[in-house]
């Protein structure tokens, strides 16, 4: 049974960790192939792939750059072409994030076999272009729901102080972030409070001049390679605009403040038609007032987080469980297809021996 997880950055063996500690020794091989945000230059992809692997070498995790053979299963969490063969190899995705970006569930997931989704939510978006989803939950928040990660052992474990005030500013990629409009009413937010930031990841890539040319000085970033889900845990509310930060904050019962994008055409994008999750704001100049508002009454829209995390987070806490269970089911499928056909092969020729008055040795 070979089960082969292509990641591309360390944020996606990130992702993957929390199914990863499952897994029986040297039943998942990791596999780190360039990502298309890195750009066309092969120099370039390359050096991103010897800094991942050397990341993960770091961590104590091995991983190659290629795969060797065929795998029964080959997982991955961006959207990727057609890596595999279609007969006896299953290539499914797993989702890192529940918003959709006109893309997570649209038919681009045609190419896999099957896609692990978070809820039926999910399930039922991808259904609507005929995707095969299962529902795994999320795996990344099990360590929350499970108790492990909390507010006071991340803040710990990353140096932050029990009783400062931290607000964690998480916006999204590209034209779909307002951050020129709302970054300097950042400076405004009242001083006694810590400001950071958690770019997407791609941000970190492909824009970073934009945001620390835009980012006022007290807004604290945090390093590309330190980011991850566990900055929300520390955070006492979140400033996002249509990121996936904001239901993972509401699944975490965080207080969320909303910036909203004029320019931004509505759909319906999980992230753009469901605004309900906390208090939103249209003007730069009442954004430190929301701020104070949601740290005041954090009980606040309470019920919308709710709603959520029960709708869009199924099986809290056991979802790398779940979601491996699911990649062994994935795998027994392929085996089995490889197996029927071995079976057919050799009926078929037993029948042409008989045929032909051949004994065969």
């Amino acid at each position: 049974m070979s089960i082969v997880i292509s990641i591309h950055e360390p944020w996606h063996y990130r992702n993957w960790e929390p199914v990863l500690r499952h897994a029986e020794p040297n039943e998942i091989s990791l596999v780190v192939t360039p990502w298309m945000h890195r750009g066309e230059d092969p120099g370039v992809q390359q050096q991103a792939v010897d800094q991942t692997l050397a990341w993960l070498k770091q961590h104590g995790v091995a991983a190659a750059c290629n795969i060797e053979r065929e795998p029964h299963v080959l997982a991955t969490l961006a959207i990727a072409g057609r890596s595999v063969g279609y007969q006896y190899s299953r290539q499914v995705r797993m989702l890192y994030a529940v918003i959709s970006k006109q893309y997570t569930y649209s038919e681009k997931n045609k190419e896999y076999d099957a896609v692990m989704v978070a809820s039926t939510f999910g399930r039922n978006l991808l259904a609507k272009h005929q995707v095969r989803a299962q529902v795994v939950g999320y795996p990344k928040l099990d360590d929350y729901f499970n108790g492990v990660m909390t507010r006071a052992s991340v803040r710990e474990q990353l140096g932050l102080t029990a009783d400062e005030t931290i607000v964690l500013y998480a916006p999204t990629l590209a034209s779909d972030s307002p951050v020129e409009r709302y970054a300097h009413a950042l400076s405004e937010i009242d001083p006694s409070i810590r400001v950071i930031a958690q770019l997407h990841p791609v941000s970190y890539i492909s824009e970073p001049e934009r945001f620390a040319s835009l980012l006022p000085d007290r807004v604290e970033v945090v390093p590309e390679l330190e980011g991850g889900i566990h900055w929300i845990a520390a955070a006492d509310a979140v400033i996002s605009d249509y990121s996936g930060a904001t239901f993972e904050a509401a699944a975490m019962d965080k207080p969320v403040i909303l910036l909203e994008n004029p320019d931004l055409e509505m759909t319906e994008d999980v992230e753009r038609a469901h605004r309900d999750v906390g208090i939103r704001v249209d003007d730069p100049a009442d954004l430190a007032k929301a701020v104070d508002g949601a740290l005041a009454e954090p009980e606040r829209f309470a019920d919308r987080r709710e709603y959520y995390r029960e709708t869009f987070f199924e099986y809290r806490g056991k979802a790398g469980e779940r979601a491996l269970e699911a990649l062994r089911g994935f795998s027994q499928e392929a085996r089995d297809a490889r197996l029927r056909d071995t079976e057919l092969i050799y009926d078929r020729m037993r029948k042409l021996e008989q045929t032909l008055g051949i004994s065969s040795v």
